[in-house]
């Protein structure tokens, strides 16, 4: 029986198939795969990258919003403040993101996102007080080694990764900086790579609220494209202040990397190739594929169905990530780095019952919870777990 919204506006009943569904996810992930390759492709310095990313679609994004509203009813308030908290943290985490990028690589950065995994239970935990299953006690430890290794911060002496871009062996070390900000520098890259997936985490859990929010006050009608484009503004804040602060505006013209490569001077004013046609082209890949039909794309794929699969979907993302990566970069991981790969990924898919349902169980915590207990399972989260690689 259809519920009713407010202001008479039924909620939609209908469910789109799963061959859709699975089809528009897919293309969904795909667009993520490869956000980080168009980040380090288009060569524009961070800040600004972020800020033309999520703003060039919100042209795009409002015939959708108003359609949307048309249709379903307007975000409400509360829910509209929750997106517009979800995306100003996700300005954070897409600045710092894309920080890492530069300093250990687009594949690299991609999965030190999922370190998000074991930030939302102990949200869920500390502010709504819900239980964290057992399962987490087992992925913390996992995460947390498999991070250390993925980063690269073990792999040589003076903590330069292997990854700074397409030359090979001494020649793309001597090429880059050993150091930036007094840290080495795949150290340095680590680290906002972890923020990046911390602050993921603060996203999903504010961008959950402003879903929850709004499919009550609307009768059950699920929202896709307002909270969206809400997020996507307010996206480009943070980036903004953090030019503010350094004390210089927007760089359009000159690029990050020279060949490919960090140049010797990095970490202050962009030194790099300028910004050509091709960095231009794949900047607006990044904003209309990268960010409109990424997210939307793989908020409406996952809704409709099992969690548990679209989790797995979405998985391919930062593994197809460090495949291009390699490709079109050269990153070549060390063994080390693919070994905290593995673990990452693979304490992902735990945590999201993929083993479960890969020996046909339903996911569980493997112990029995009564009605009336609350339990936060991430992989049941469903519409938005991982849905930035």
């Amino acid at each position: 029986m259809a519920n009713t919204a407010v202001g008479g506006k039924a909620a939609s009943t209908k469910q789109m198939g799963s061959g859709m569904a699975v089809l528009i996810l897919l293309i969904g992930t795909a667009c993520l795969a490869f956000s980080g390759i168009w980040v380090k492709g288009s060569n524009f310095e961070p800040a600004t990258s972020v800020v033309l990313r999520c703003w060039i679609p919100l042209i795009i994004f409002l015939p959708f919003f108003i359609w949307e509203g048309k249709r379903k009813g307007f975000i409400p308030g509360k829910a509209f403040f929750w997106a517009a908290l979800a995306g100003f943290i996700l300005g954070i985490d897409f600045t710092a993101w894309n920080f890492a990028i530069f300093y250990v690589g687009a594949g690299i950065a991609s999965v030190l996102l999922n370190m998000q995994v074991i930030i939302l239970p102990v949200l869920a935990f500390l502010i709504d007080k819900e239980r964290i299953v057992k399962s987490y006690w087992i992925v913390l430890p996992i995460m947390i080694v498999g991070i250390a290794l993925v980063g690269g911060v073990l792999d040589d002496p003076l903590g330069v990764g292997p990854l700074f871009g397409a030359g090979s062996g001494d020649d793309a070390l001597a090429m880059g900086p050993t150091e930036l900000a007094g840290m080495p520098v795949a150290l340095l890259g680590t680290l906002l790579g972890c923020v990046s997936g911390v602050c993921y985490g603060l996203y999903l859990y504010s961008s959950r609220k402003s879903t929850l929010v709004a499919k009550t006050h609307l009768g059950g009608n699920m929202l896709f494209f307002q909270p969206i484009a809400v997020v996507s503004f307010f996206q480009g804040l943070p980036p903004l202040i953090f030019m503010l602060l350094r004390g210089d505006g927007f760089h359009l013209s000159q690029g990050v990397l020279v060949d490919g490569n960090l140049p010797a001077d990095a970490g202050g004013v962009p030194t790099g190739d300028m910004i050509d046609g091709w960095n231009w082209a794949q900047m607006i890949m990044l904003a209309v594929l990268g960010q409109f039909i990424a997210w939307t794309f793989v908020q409406i794929g996952s809704v409709n169905m099992e969690p548990t699969i679209s989790a797995g979907l979405l998985l391919l993302s930062p593994v197809s990530t460090i495949f291009i990566a390699a490709a079109m970069f050269s990153e070549i991981p060390s063994i080390l780095q693919v070994i905290g790969v593995v673990m990452v990924l693979g304490a992902v898919a735990y945590q999201n019952g993929l083993f479960e349902f890969f020996r046909g169980k339903k996911p569980s915590d493997h112990e029995a919870v009564t009605p009336h207990e609350e339990v936060f399972e991430p992989h049941l989260v469903g519409e938005e777990e991982q849905q930035k690689s």
